[in-house]
């Protein structure tokens, strides 16, 4: 059985954390992510988690890979810089790899999927969205409510509801802004349609 690969990403942003998140989802349904908001409880969350991996914007205060390694113990820990500003270009030295709110999503996709290895076919099948799961999403994002959907696709709101809870569970994506961040990135709607 292959080890579960753990990731946390330390970003104030709610927008570009739950983004890479969706995006990290995508790569590999088996992650498991974790989110500080708060970058002050940075080292405490490190202690307690030990992650594989950290994502992390390389200009912040205190910030230092080898620093951070050495605190927890984890000297295999993959220090990944979220470059979100061009001033964080200059703060890059000790760590891995890097990905950027710059780069499209293919690129973000890529530059995340060389930090574990892709899923299989079959658990990718088994976490793809179906057609009405993804109407759901493509609606959720536009704004509609849970009875809005239901009458628009003559459903209860009971099986909106149910649907919406598949709909999180496989794409491990629990907040409106991860989920118009999948639905813009995988051409479900667009950006002028998000209400």
């Amino acid at each position: 059985m292959k080890r579960i690969v753990t990731f946390t990403i330390a970003e104030s942003s709610d927008i570009i954390r739950e983004g890479l998140a969706a995006v990290l989802t995508q790569v590999n349904a088996g992650f498991r992510i974790f989110q500080v908001r708060d970058v002050s409880q940075l080292d405490h969350h490190l202690l307690a988690e030990k992650p594989d991996v950290l994502v992390v914007d390389p200009a912040l205060p205190g910030v230092s890979p080898a620093k951070l390694r050495a605190k927890i113990g984890r000297p295999d820990m993959l220090c990944v810089a979220l470059v979100t500003n061009l001033r964080g270009l200059q703060d890059l030295q000790g760590f891995d790899r890097t990905v950027s709110v710059f780069d499209d999503f293919e690129q973000l996709r890529e530059n995340l999927g060389k930090l574990a290895p892709r899923r299989t076919e079959s658990s990718e099948s088994e976490k793809s969205l179906s057609r009405r799961e993804t109407e759901i999403v493509a609606y959720v994002v536009k704004g509609l409510t849970n009875k809005q959907i239901a009458d628009k696709l003559c459903l209860s709101q009971h099986t909106v509801i149910t649907h919406r809870r598949n709909i999180a569970n496989k794409l491990q994506i629990h907040s409106s802004a991860g989920l118009v961040i999948y639905a813009i990135a995988n051409k479900l709607v667009k950006l002028e349609e998000v209400k």
